[in-house]
This record gives structure tokens, sequence and C-alpha cells, in this order.
């Protein structure tokens, strides 16, 4: 066997080269050395790389925070590009970095779906990292619903798929919209199941996908109690990922937030999180009664407005970054006069976020004003 017959990554045959020029070893001595320098190499040193630097980031973070530097992909084909063409005020949203989302309504084959996404986001944008999240576990049933087995079997397929679809790409992923915050729609065995789903998700996405980087739903301050989020996440496999995220279908204050998730970090082991700012600015809008209607208003709340703009750059140690993974401007529903159907795109919202922004943190949020608003 020659040197010309191993088939090795390329850094590992840097590495083989510099040993063959050095020792000039012969026989059975360069067989040895080709497989010892591929073991230790292939199966110790890129392991270690892909675990503090999953992303691949040239130059790799120095901060612990795998997202840190990273440029992330700003998709020109969605729908607030399409709009921002006739309504340029809108490109305040466009030109920041989305949040690809995935579901049931993705259609049969998930996995192809998001590889073709990873495939143009590579192609458009070199270097750049995606959004993505997934909605799909939650789905819309209340009243102390139990999952069926056959709906069980229906998410593991769904996992598996988008596993296999994301593949050895780099990405970020906020797995499953709405998984904690929509519990105390479930029985306890309905919550046992939940938290079966999540993890299974958790060790597939881990088991397939190196340089995925993954952050589990965890609601938002004005749902869950602290303590119950984070035995939920617990349960859920967060130990085994990055973190968790926030506020993703609310509008609650980003500090509230940060300290929501610092609580819940603390019960975690120190787990790191992401807040979506795509539409807090303003903060949230309390209904007259909250008994009855909840804690805020969710369905196109009208006078809200964008909020920080994505950024690794916190300044908190704990959140990795604020994100926009509502994508500002989408519908929540066709809940209020001339809105469209859930996740289209409704340009006078996003225009309304955008006259409305207040890019910064807010340090002392006031208590929204009281009015009567149809939830």
């Amino acid at each position: 066997m020659g040197l010309a017959g191993a088939v090795l990554p390329g850094g590992v045959a840097q590495h083989v080269m510099l040993l063959w020029s050095e020792t000039k070893p012969r026989g059975y001595a360069a067989v040895l050395l080709i497989a010892v320098v591929a073991i230790v190499l292939c199966c110790t040193s890129p392991s270690k790389a892909t675990a503090k630097n999953p992303l691949g980031l040239v130059p790799a973070p120095a901060n612990g925070n795998p997202l840190s530097g990273a440029r992330f992909f700003v998709d020109h084909e969605n729908g607030v590009s399409a709009a921002a063409r006739d309504y340029p005020l809108l490109h305040v949203i466009a030109d920041e970095p989305g949040t690809a989302r995935f579901g049931g309504f993705s259609g049969p084959d998930v996995g192809a779906v998001v590889h073709s996404y990873l495939v143009r986001a590579a192609h458009q944008e070199p270097g750049t990292i995606p959004l993505l999240s997934t909605y799909r576990v939650a789905g819309g049933h209340c009243g102390h619903y139990t999952p069926t087995a056959a709906d069980e079997a229906s998410y593991h397929q769904f996992v598996e798929s988008f596993a296999r679809g994301i593949g050895h790409h780099h990405a970020v992923l906020f797995l499953e919209m709405d998984a904690l915050i929509t519990t105390p729609c479930l029985s306890s065995a309905g919550v046992t199941v939940r938290m079966r789903e999540l993890h299974g998700a958790v060790n597939t996405l881990t088991a397939h996908c190196p340089h995925l980087v993954i952050y589990l739903d965890a609601g938002a301050a004005d749902a869950l109690s602290a303590a119950h989020t984070a035995r939920l996440l617990r349960r859920a496999g967060v130990g085994q990922i990055r973190g968790f995220f926030l506020n993703s279908t609310h509008f609650d204050w980003t500090s509230r937030e940060i300290a929501y998730g610092e609580q819940v970090s603390r019960m975690t082991g120190g787990k790191h999180f992401v807040v979506n700012t795509g539409e807090n600015g303003r903060g949230p809008l309390i209904p007259p009664d909250r008994v009855h209607q909840g804690n805020e208003v969710l369905c196109n709340p009208p006078g809200r407005g964008l909020g920080p703009k994505p950024t690794t750059n916190t300044g908190y140690p704990k959140v990795d970054a604020f994100a926009w993974t509502s994508n500002p401007g989408e519908s929540g529903g066709a809940c209020v006069p001339g809105a469209p159907p859930t996740g289209n795109y409704w340009p006078a919202y996003g225009l309304m976020l955008v006259r409305n922004a207040n890019f910064s943190v807010d340090t002392t949020p006031p208590v929204a004003p009281r009015r009567k608003h149809k939830h």
C-alpha cells in the first residue's frame, strides 16, 4: 500500500504528508503511520472542533457563544421581501435575517423542503448561517388532550425526515415553537407523550446533524412559571443541546424575558437562551379581562413595534442572541378585519411594526394601558 492509495480527509492527509516527509517510513511502517494518524485525527480533533465551533465559523468564537460572529442568512425570496418591492419601508424588516419555519404545512416530505432551503441559502449567500424553526408538535388541541400513538409516530417520522434534510449543513434551529407553552392543554399522560416526543427529536437531531445548534422552546415569562418551565425542559432533553428560546409567539418586554430566562437557566445547569424580539418593542397588549382573555393579546395586536434588531452581541452573558423568530409582519390569523390567514405576510401590519419600532432593550417597561380589544 502506498500513500497515494489512502483516502483521507484533507486536514488528516496534510498531517500524514508532514510526518511522511520527516520520517520516510517504508512497508508496514507506512501503513501503520497512516492508520494511527487517521484514527487519532479523524476521531478526536474534528469532533472536538465541531463541539466548540459547530457552525464552522472563521474565526472560531472565542467567548463560548457558538453563534458569535456568525452572519445569518437573509432570504430575499420570502414574504416580506416580496412586499418590500411595493412598500420600501419594509426593507427595515426584509434586510434582517428571518427564520424559515417548517411543520405539517411544509408538505409530505419536510426533509426535501428544508434541504432545498439550505442549498439555496448556501448558493445565494455563501458562508451565512440559516435560522430554522419547527412548529409541528403543538397541534392546536386543548381540553386535557392526550396525543395518540399515531400522532407520536407521525411526529417521529417528521423529525427523522427533517434531520435527513439538514444532514451536515450548518444552521441554527429553534425547535418546536409553542411546545411547552401549550402543555396546560394536555392531560398528564399527554405531557408525558409531549416530553417523549421532544426528547426523541433532540436525540435524532443531535445524532444526525453535527453542525446544528439547537434551542428548545421555553415559552414566555407571562405564561408558565420559571420552575415549571425548567422541569419540562429537563424532561425534554435540554441538557443535550445548547439551550432554549423565549417569546417566540408572544410580545413580552425583552427585559422581562431576559430576567425570566436567567431564572430558567439557573435551574437547567446554566443553559443559554435566545429571545425573540421581532414584535415586542412596545411590549404586550394586555386585555381588559386577563382571567378570561389571557395575559396578552396574541393574534395581531395593534400598536406593537419591532424590538431590538437581531444580534449576537446582546450584552447579557446567558443570552446568545436576539432574533426575529416571529418573522415580523406575518399574520397570526384572520382574527381582525383585513388580516390574512396564519403565516401569510400582512404588509399593513409590518408597516405598523416599523413605524412603532423601538430597537433598544427596555429598562423599566411601563404597564400596558388597559383597553378593550377583541382577542
